[in-house]
């Protein structure tokens, strides 16, 4: 039979009570985690060393204290309250939060609720174990505020981010490349293959196989293909990437927008191309002029000897109309190469605009719409009138012309912007605070990329031979640039073009009168053409008197009186009712002694050559002529 155990007194069972708190208190106290005990009225009942050390107080200061009056009433309620009603219900608590704590602030602290169970009461107690978390939750607030910033940065750079598999497969792209490939669909993209915008697939092949050999490679500009099958030039890195375990491999390409980096590059050689022609162009033209100016003086020479109604006089009279029409041709040229000087004005660019506009509503066919809208109208450049008219002239003619076949319409638009903001598009140093710019988008054919590289070359047209010399956009590329403006245009086949045309905005200008003294009087006889109107505006703005006449009682009338007779006649011979022949009988029947300068088109009829050799005329100019010109003839006439 078993021996009965020996039970212990209550002297040794009191003895092992204690000494099993001893070593309870021992190991809470040594503990490196906060523990703490907490009764059913949200009392400390204990806490050890680490929980006193870690929130600046000793045990007097919280055993007894409930957590309301430790951590502040809105605290308890807010964040600790309900969980610990729930350890008491028999759960087990975890959660993270942060605390002010006396001495150190504000901390983070993950807290752990475990329910007591003694002497089988039911729970009364629970057992709080806490750890501060406060330095491990910062770095991950800092790795996460860094992972934002990055993606951030990913996001709205404009530099296209792409990764994907070595098979091509997208696996994340940003909204910069998004925008440059012309897709908006983010889930799309993703399902999408970085081999499939590549015009060929084998270019995909071989960088691959370069990043895989080398790691880094710059590609330099590739074509690529948008998401809606537009070529597009951009500019491609490439990377070798790797997971953290670094067994699977990345490609990362990073895409730039290479289309106006093109462009600029573009305009360049186009620029500097047009200046060597200029320089070509203008030296042959110099030369040429010399030569024109040898027959024109034999054939004047032997206009002289010979009897004005012979048959021969009539020959060489042709030679001379021809030597006029050689001279306006290389004038146009000198005009490309920047080689004849404008002289220029303040002048209203939407007055000039206006009539130029007004013109050609006059003339076009019923299938062409012409549309306007400035923003701006009241707004003056340094320009010669009648050169500003054939710049505008031009530009609206070969809109009107790149519609005349199926119509269209003619969108001419007119602003004021400030200069810093089209320094890049002007790719230049600006000269000017502010820019008139003035747009002419057509809806016609457009132009194919080799066609619109060459459009603004002397004598290159796409128009059949007989029908233009290919000189209309050259010119007006010359008296733009010499205005210190710029001229840029966009088109594309069976959509359009769109020329851009910006001209500094002259704010103070002076008017310069050709003569002192008592201003002269000028018998104008304009023509029924705009162009009268705009050589009229010019000669108003360098201080002349000016009486228009436009037909034959008007020009009778001017010498009815016989006082204040003109100190000059411009007769403009499309002045509609002044007919060469009256003009010369009414010179001539009034015994007028005014000097008289023509303007004349490139082909003379009968009787302006007739009225040209009668000795009336002074000065022959030849349309279009310039504001210089006309003053130069003037200053030799009066």
């Amino acid at each position: 039979m078993k021996p009965k155990e020996k039970q212990p007194s209550g002297r040794d069972a009191k003895k092992v009570t204690s000494h099993e708190k001893e070593i309870s208190d021992n190991i809470i106290n040594h503990s490196r985690s906060m523990i703490s005990v907490i009764n059913k009225d949200y009392i400390y009942e204990k806490v050890n060393l680490a929980f006193c050390n870690a929130h600046n107080i000793t045990i007097d200061q919280i055993v007894g204290k409930s957590l309301a009056d430790i951590w502040g009433t809105q605290t308890f309620y807010d964040f600790i309250k309900n969980n610990i009603d729930r350890c008491f219900s028999g759960e087990t608590i975890k959660y993270e939060a942060s605390f002010e704590t006396p001495g150190y602030g504000v901390r983070y602290f993950e807290v752990t609720f475990r329910p007591l169970n003694i002497e089988g009461n039911g729970i009364t107690y629970l057992l709080a174990e806490t750890f501060d978390i406060h330095d491990t939750k910062q770095r991950e607030i800092e790795i996460r505020e860094k992972e934002q910033e990055l993606k951030k940065l990913a996001t709205n750079l404009p530099i296209g981010i792409v990764r994907c598999l070595p098979d091509g497969s997208i696996i994340h792209a940003n909204r910069a490349f998004l925008d440059i490939m012309d897709c908006y669909d983010e889930n799309s993209i993703k399902k999408a293959n970085f081999r499939s915008f590549y015009p060929q697939d084998f270019l995909f092949d071989i960088q691959c196989e370069q990043l895989l050999e080398k790691h880094i490679v710059n590609f330099g500009r590739v074509s690529l293909h948008d998401c809606i099958g537009k070529e597009i030039s951009c500019r491609i890195s490439g990377f070798l990437a790797f997971d953290s375990t670094s067994t699977n491999s990345f490609l990362d390409f990073v895409v730039e927008d290479a289309t106006r980096e093109l462009m600029l590059e573009n305009r360049l050689i186009q620029a500097q191309k047009l200046e060597t022609i200029g320089a070509l162009a203008g030296g042959i033209a110099h030369d040429f002029n010399n030569i024109l100016t040898t027959i024109s003086g034999y054939s004047e020479l032997i206009m002289e000897d010979l009897p004005q109604n012979s048959e021969i006089s009539e020959k060489v009279s042709k030679i001379q109309g021809a030597v006029l029409r050689a001279k306006s041709i290389t004038n146009q040229i000198l005009t490309f190469s920047r080689q004849v000087e404008q002289d220029k004005i303040a002048v209203s660019v939407g007055e000039v605009l206006s009539e130029t506009m007004g013109f050609i509503k006059s003339s076009i066919p019923s299938n062409i719409v012409v549309q306007s809208k400035f923003f701006q109208n009241d707004v003056k450049v340094l320009a010669d009138p009648t050169q500003l008219f054939r710049v505008f002239i031009n530009l609206m003619t070969n809109a009107i012309q790149a519609m005349e076949e199926h119509g269209g319409t003619l969108s001419v638009t007119m602003e004021v912007i400030e200069g810093k903001l089209v320094k890049n598009q002007l790719n230049k140093d600006i000269v000017a605070d502010e820019y008139v710019f003035i747009t002419f988008k057509d809806t016609g054919k457009g132009m194919e990329p080799s066609v619109l590289s060459r459009i603004f070359e002397p004598f290159f047209t796409t128009r059949e031979i007989g029908k233009g010399t290919g000189l209309g956009l050259s010119v007006t590329y010359g008296i733009i640039s010499e205005m210190e403006g710029e001229i840029l245009v966009s088109s594309k086949r069976e959509e359009g073009s769109e020329f851009f045309v910006y001209l500094p905005v002259a704010r103070q200008y002076i008017v310069n009168e050709i003569f002192t003294g008592p201003k002269k009087k000028i018998l104008f006889i304009a023509g029924n053409k705009h162009e009268s109107r705009m050589l009229s505006m010019a000669l108003e703005n360098t201080g002349f008197d000016l009486l228009y006449v436009s037909d034959r009682q008007g020009f009778v009338k001017a010498f009815s009186s016989g006082e204040n007779n003109p100190d000059l006649i411009i007769y403009m011979t499309e002045s509609g009712q002044v007919k060469p022949e009256d003009f010369m009988n009414i010179y001539l029947q009034n015994k007028a002694d005014a000097p008289c300068i023509i303007i004349t088109n490139q082909n003379c009829s009968i009787f302006e050559e007739k009225l040209l050799n009668s000795g009336i005329v002074k000065q022959h100019l030849v349309k279009p002529v310039s504001l210089k010109e006309i003053k130069s003839a003037i200053q030799l006439s009066v």
